[in-house]
């Protein structure tokens, strides 16, 4: 795959393994879009490597739509996407005080899938 001025997009680059994919990508020669709900460092990574960074809730569709568009007016369209963005929060299925908040539950599910 030839990656040298590809656009690449890459949710959850702002930290982890999104950060390491998006720094990777970038020496590769690509142009780098870092969707991420934490935008300053976000941003700090995306300014390290040229690339650009769009504050996100990958959760929500309509965000989505909207990141991808400004990445793609600014770098054209994104022909390798990666996902990385993830949370992990804290929280039992059961416990002392009965089972986990469905809300909780949902949340993570729809941001890691």
């Amino acid at each position: 795959m030839i990656i040298k001025e590809q656009v690449a997009l890459v949710s959850g680059g702002a930290s982890g393994l999104g950060e390491a994919t998006a720094r990777h990508l970038a020496a590769l020669g690509a142009r780098v879009g870092i969707i991420d709900f934490e935008i300053k460092k976000a941003q700090a990574v995306a300014d390290e490597i040229a690339g650009m960074a769009v504050q996100v809730d990958v959760s929500d569709d309509n965000s989505v739509s909207q990141a991808v568009a400004t990445i793609e007016a600014n770098f054209g369209a994104p022909r390798i996407a990666v996902s990385c963005a993830g949370i992990a929060p804290p929280a039992r299925i059961v416990g002392r005080e009965g089972k986990t908040s469905v809300d909780v539950f949902e949340r993570t599910i729809k941001v890691n899938l």
